[in-house]
């Protein structure tokens, strides 16, 4: 772990604190990393103000959670969502203590860590690619930049408040703080990075192994940061379900589509997540390294990543689904070797036209544009996020007046057995409406009780299907393409049936 730095100059800074701030000096300033945080965060808060901004299926089963452990009139419940995640519960627990700003700090939060993960590729593309000429480091990191946005779905993640940015974000900031030798800072982040995706841990562990060997006065932090990773992976679902390995269980029930062959079709997925020229720039990237100059903290990345795709195929061949968003670190350094293999490429095209000085940013500008095409689909699919999310907002917006319409959570729970049921996709967004745990809101009408039924789309998916013997007693509401019916059972008493 300690040859990563090995062949890179220091970019130390004064002592920095978790947070990045320094004690140089008779005033304590924010140093340039902590000003990036806050920065990025003030960037994010405007764009909940500038664009369509509500979370998406996962993300709100993290805000109902928060709500769960602060409220004690609502018993913590982790059994009826998807599977459990500790850092953004972390979050969306302190953000239940402000009321229905929950949803949108949360989403704030992780456009911030999307947009930190473009300024950590930069950093990290530009250091490594920087030292062969000024004009390097900014063609590497511009590189690396656009790799990250073209990664598969990058958009999507950053409307709708998904942890994937963050995820981007671990990955890289673990790298840049390597590089800075900042190694505490680096541990802190891999403990975040193991609170979102336990693909980490085997890098965690090695990491802090050295640590503990290489750096004593770092060993109250390697064993905090090893033991936070059971304690809120396992015991909050323990407590909120009576499974430890609730997240485990969910993974493996849901096999991804993976077909008669899981694990060529887990790597063809790490293939997709990214567009040929980055994978093509990559490579470059890494064997001109070794070859110009025997960098092995280039090579050493390389092979991170791929560790990092054989981490996962490993899981998928132990029954995990392999998604594709699972290799996104991987992805993200990719992105990073792409920056350094552009400007390496640049260079040496540029010392053929000594007499132009600019002549790398034009070769590496027409390497870029020679990319578009095969970049089309992604460059589209981005361009059609900020409609979807729009549509988004529409749609759970319309829920919200439906559910004031039906006359809020008295009217849809008479009783503490009252059952609630709605399309798919709208199940934990509808939980936190109604101010109800997950478990009361179905997506299958398996009980008698109301039924709230959208308008069919990418959103909110199908309506929940009705089970035998239930039947459709009338429409209760009626309001902006949502309808909520009332499902009894024929000769039973509806007493408890909302209204």
């Amino acid at each position: 772990m300690g040859q990563i730095v090995a062949d890179r100059p220091s970019r130390r800074s004064p002592d920095l604190g978790p947070l990045g701030v320094s004690s140089a000096g008779a005033a304590r300033r924010l140093s340039p990393v902590g000003l990036t945080v806050l920065g990025c965060v003030a960037l994010a808060a405007l764009s909940a103000l500038l664009l369509p901004t509500v979370p998406s299926y996962d993300p709100w089963s993290w805000i109902v959670w928060g709500r769960e452990i602060v409220d004690p009139h609502l018993s913590f419940a982790t059994g009826g969502g998807p599977s459990w995640k500790p850092l953004p519960v972390i979050f969306t627990t302190v953000y239940a203590l402000f009321g229905a700003a929950a949803p949108t700090l949360w989403v704030i939060s992780a456009r911030a860590g999307g947009l930190l993960a473009l300024v950590g590729a930069w950093r990290v593309a530009s250091t490594l690619a920087g030292g062969r000429s000024r004009l390097a480091g900014p063609i590497a990191g511009v590189v690396a930049v656009l790799g990250v946005l073209l990664t598969q779905d990058f958009f999507y993640y950053m409307f709708r408040g998904t942890s994937e940015p963050i995820v981007i974000a671990t990955a890289v900031w673990s790298i840049d703080r390597l590089l800075a030798r900042r190694h505490g800072q680096a541990f802190a982040v891999m403990v975040a990075g193991g609170l979102l995706r336990p693909e980490w841990w085997p890098f965690l562990g090695l990491y802090g192994l050295w640590l503990w060997l290489k750096q004593p006065r770092l060993r109250a932090l390697v064993l905090a940061g090893f033991a936070v990773q059971p304690l809120f992976w396992f015991l909050p679902p323990w407590i909120g379900s009576g499974q430890p390995f609730l997240a485990a269980v969910h993974a493996q029930d849901y096999n991804g589509h993976l077909g008669g062959h899981p694990v060529l079709t887990a790597l063809g997925r790490a293939r997709n997540l990214q567009v040929a020229p980055v994978l093509i720039a990559a490579a470059l990237g890494a064997g001109l390294a070794w070859w110009q100059d025997r960098d092995r903290t280039v090579v050493a990345l390389l092979a991170a990543a791929l560790a990092w795709i054989a981490v996962v195929v490993v899981m998928v061949i132990d029954g995990y689904p392999g998604l594709e968003r699972f290799f996104l670190p991987a992805s993200a350094v990719l992105c990073v070797l792409a920056g350094v293999g552009v400007a390496r490429v640049a260079l040496l095209a540029g010392e053929r036209l000594p007499s132009i000085g600019w002549a790398p940013v034009a070769i590496a500008a027409a390497l870029v544009a020679v990319s578009i095409p095969s970049s089309s689909s992604r460059i589209r699919d981005a361009r059609a996020q900020e409609p979807t999310a729009a549509l988004a907002v529409k749609t759970l917006n319309r829920l919200t007046d439906v559910v004031k319409a039906v006359g809020g959570h008295a009217a849809v729970y008479p009783c503490r057995s009252s059952f609630v049921a709605v399309n798919h996709g709208a199940q934990t967004a509808l939980s936190w409406k109604l101010h109800v745990t997950m478990g009361r809101v179905g997506t299958t009408m398996r009980h008698p009780g109301l039924d709230f039924i959208g308008p069919y789309n990418s959103i909110d998916g199908g309506a929940a299907p009705i089970a035998a013997g239930l039947v459709d007693d009338g429409v209760v509401a009626n309001l902006g393409g949502w309808q909520v019916v009332r499902i009894i059972r024929p000769g039973h008493s509806a007493r408890c049936v909302g209204r």
